[in-house]
């Protein structure tokens, strides 16, 4: 009876050990420097495609699941802010709040790409639209 006990006590800890690996696999690292494309619609401006680089964000730190960074574009107006995000359960989808504006809602395509939802309700230049990123390697 003893034998069973410890050795059903050693296959639980085993299984809860591998679901725990398993669950730190699933947050992707998100570090560096990435570089954009994008189509937004400003309520001034109106549609604005980017010819080549647009966009660039860095992510500074990453503990877990929550990052910080900063991003920077380049169109018909610059600018640039800094944020604070976290990456969602599923691995995937991650979300961005701006530090002065700002929603960003991203999508992984795998390891090396992403698309960042824009959203900028109200304020001096609302917008929308995507970026799409790449990472720098």
């Amino acid at each position: 009876m003893l034998k069973a006990f410890v050795a059903a006590t050693f296959i639980t800890c085993l299984l809860a050990t591998g679901v725990q690996a398993q669950d730190s696999k699933s947050i992707p690292n998100l570090k560096g420097t990435w570089e954009s494309t994008s189509q937004l619609h400003y309520k001034e401006q109106g549609h604005i495609n980017s010819e080549g680089r647009a966009g660039k964000l860095e992510i500074l730190s990453q503990e877990g699941r929550v990052i910080h960074g900063a991003i920077e574009w380049n169109h018909k107006k610059s600018g640039k802010d800094t944020f604070s995000g976290v990456i969602d359960k599923d691995g995937v989808t991650f979300y961005l709040a701006g530090h002065t504006e700002g929603i960003r809602i991203g999508k992984l395509e795998g390891p090396d790409a992403f698309t960042l939802y824009i959203l900028y309700p109200g304020g001096a230049a609302p917008r929308a639209g995507l970026a799409e990123y790449k990472r720098v390697k």
